[in-house]
């Protein structure tokens, strides 16, 4: 627990200044611009062979950090790239000049790891259709249908057709809207073919999103449902509308996205050859179809009589390495064998993609990230090079990580806590930085996990007062639940904090570059967070952790917040677990209601509401049928056995950092 008297209590009567406050509560400390320090100016001093680091202003050092990691040189940082793998060795050779030493039972400065890289069609698919007759439609890979890559492996023998309009369902009486295109038919088994988008896509009186479109124009949609209705492949066909007077391209194999959404094998067919499918069974055309559902919104879903088909597709998506980038500055004393975890994530999004997290849509521009984390990795960086430059070593061990794989779910800061290069257990707290870039003429800095240890509350608050900006703590988010690292961490039980700056219309857009960047505002923030690290490694007694019971009504901030649902469970998913055999939790938020009715971190998700369910996309698309306080009955894999649990739904509050 938190000394107070020898920790924070010191502090709350100083109000002259981050100076002052460091020399009263810490002993000399030496703020902003290194430069001006001298060296022999107390044992906080930089070191003879670390002065050279601080030969530049702060900011400097922080627009050099960011304009490298930021550049297009760097391909926008995705895992497998060149870009991500010079960003690393520069991220590993600052380490290094910093004093920093590679981590016991690390690979030099980096720990490794792998991940699913990008997909590629292993076989030549085939897709043969049979009719009436013995006739044969065969279908010409590239010609008359692609793969893609959001679907997955999969085969079917002579399996029966159904075109299923649109392949929606929707029910929203807020709306009027009441519309499914599986009512009446049986997918189970079968081949599905469905339109693109919607129905009425160019009427502003549609009931979907007038011309907007809906959710469930999507393709999670369409993959989701058909999965859920038992299809065993997935066939979708260009819309009239969509096309207007291009002619009918067929998607490339990651035109749609490059990550798997659903376990059904996915195809995208020409109209052509959709119409030749509806030909051979007797069927009208796909546009007299289209334009009769498009009329009065009825579906025209039905078997497509003496017609199968036969298919196969094979993606494989061979696994790619990347790793964590690791300095360790040792501490000295009786506290030397407690860890303190300060980070952030280098990984960005490459050049886009529908899955990739990107918001520009269609766009391939390189994602430079600079913000989002360029910015938290720098910062790191900058703190690093003023902790190691001490003269003194720390009184606790503090272990400086660049994490990868975070826009991919967390994967590098759930690797390093699956496999953690110094024991969790002596682990005494992690302060992540995510996105601390863009501080804006309010000076307001976010910090987030207060609730985390007794007294972090206090903490962040004293040291604000003097520090020239305003500290918010977001309701709700102090639980250390908030879709960046520091959530890996906490699910360990290690008190956490984490800082940034708020999101902007550049976030997740080949738009946020080094440009950008408020530097100064950065420099201020490193001067604040060097403060709260020395108290975090200085103070007699650890950081007791906490884990909070999360209100009812804000159960869900983190979760749902990027999805546009307006429910919770209250769950964190375990990204790195790619068995699809549903969607298995690393944890679940305590007090939220996952929690409430019993499920546990390790469990399985296999159904919500008597809907299977494969992937996280299948979760909050069902999820998104449902309305906070309705009860579900949600089905999960615990220890080899299907347990029923029913679960009243909790409303999803919008996270500040998704």
């Amino acid at each position: 627990m938190m000394h107070r008297d020898g920790g924070l209590r010191r502090v709350t009567g100083v109000a002259s200044g981050l100076a002052t406050i460091a020399a009263l509560t810490f002993g000399p400390a030496v703020v902003g611009s290194r430069a001006q320090a001298p060296v022999g100016a107390g044992s906080d001093a930089p070191t003879a062979a670390a002065a050279s680091t601080f030969v530049a202003p702060a900011e400097a050092r922080l627009k050099d950090d960011v304009s490298f990691l930021a550049d297009d040189a760097q391909e926008g940082r995705a895992p497998g790239t060149k870009g991500i793998e010079a960003s690393a060795e520069y991220i590993a050779r600052q380490f290094k000049d910093a004093g920093l030493q590679p981590p016991a039972g690390g690979d030099g400065y980096f720990q490794k790891f792998t991940i699913s890289g990008q997909p590629r069609l292993g076989e030549t698919p085939d897709l043969i259709a049979k009719a009436a007759g013995d006739a044969v439609i065969r279908g010409v890979a590239k010609a008359d249908f692609n793969a893609l890559a959001i679907g997955s492996t999969g085969a079917l023998d002579a399996a029966p057709i159904v075109f299923a309009g649109y392949g929606i369902t929707a029910d929203r009486p807020e709306k009027n809207l009441k519309y499914d295109d599986y009512a009446g038919v049986d997918a189970a088994g079968k081949a599905v073919l469905v339109i693109r988008r919607e129905p009425q896509q160019n009427d502003e009186a549609s009931p979907f999103d007038g011309k907007k479109t809906s959710d469930f124009a999507t393709f999670r949609h369409k993959a989701t449902n058909a999965f859920q209705h038992g299809a065993a492949m997935l066939l979708v066909v260009n819309d009239l509308a969509g096309l207007g007077s291009d002619r009918d391209v067929l998607l490339n194999l990651g035109s749609a996205g490059s990550e798997s959404q659903t376990k059904l094998p996915v195809v995208h067919v020409t109209r052509d050859f959709a119409d030749k499918l509806l030909k051979a069974a007797g069927e009208p055309t796909l546009a007299e179809l289209e334009g009769r559902i498009d009329k009065d919104l009825k579906p025209l879903s039905r078997e497509l009589k003496g017609v199968t088909l036969t298919g196969r597709v094979t993606i494989d998506r061979p696994a790619v390495e990347t790793k964590n980038v690791v300095g360790v500055l040792e501490g000295a004393g009786p506290k030397s064998g407690e860890t303190i975890v300060v980070g952030g994530h280098y990984d960005h999004l490459g050049r886009g993609g529908l899955l990739s997290g990107s918001l520009a849509f269609l766009s391939t521009d390189v994602h430079n990230g600079a913000d989002d984390n360029a910015s938290g990795t720098s910062l790191t960086l900058e703190l690093a090079r003023r902790l190691g430059a001490r003269r003194d070593p720390p009184a606790r061990r503090i272990v400086f990580i660049g994490f990868s794989g975070e826009e991919r779910g967390l994967l590098g800061s759930q690797y390093y806590v699956d496999h953690p290069l110094y024991p969790l257990a002596s682990t005494v707290a992690m302060v992540n930085f995510d996105m601390v870039g863009r501080m804006d003429d309010k000076k307001e800095l976010t910090m987030i996990g207060t609730g985390t240890s007794p007294g972090f509350t206090e903490l962040v608050d004293v040291l604000g007062k003097d520090s020239g900006m305003t500290i918010k703590k977001v309701a709700g988010m102090t639980d250390g639940f908030g879709g960046s690292d520091h959530q890996s961490f906490y699910a360990k039980d290690v008190p956490v904090l984490f800082a940034f700056t708020g999101i902007h219309p550049d976030y997740h857009r080949p738009s946020d570059d080094w440009q950008k960047i408020n530097y100064g505002g950065m420099a201020r923030i490193a001067d604040y967070v060097e403060l709260i690290l020395l108290d975090l490694v200085r103070r007699p007694e650890r950081p007791e952790f906490t884990r909070i019971s999360t209100p009812r009504h804000n159960a869900g901030a983190s979760q749902s917040a990027s999805t546009g649902m307006s429910v919770t469970l209250g769950v964190m998913p375990d990204y790195a677990d790619e068995s699809k055999a549903g969607m298995k939790l690393s944890n679940v938020r305590d007090g939220g209601p996952a929690a409430k009715a019993g499920i546990k971190g390790g469990d399985v998700i296999i159904a919500i509401g008597g809907k299977p369910i494969a992937t996280i996309y299948d979760y909050m698309e069902s999820l998104g049928r449902y309305k906070p306080g309705e009860v579900v009955d949600v089905l999960v894999k615990r220890d080899g056995q299907e347990v029923k649990i029913p679960v009243e739904l909790g409303k999803a509050n919008a996270a500040p950092r998704q």
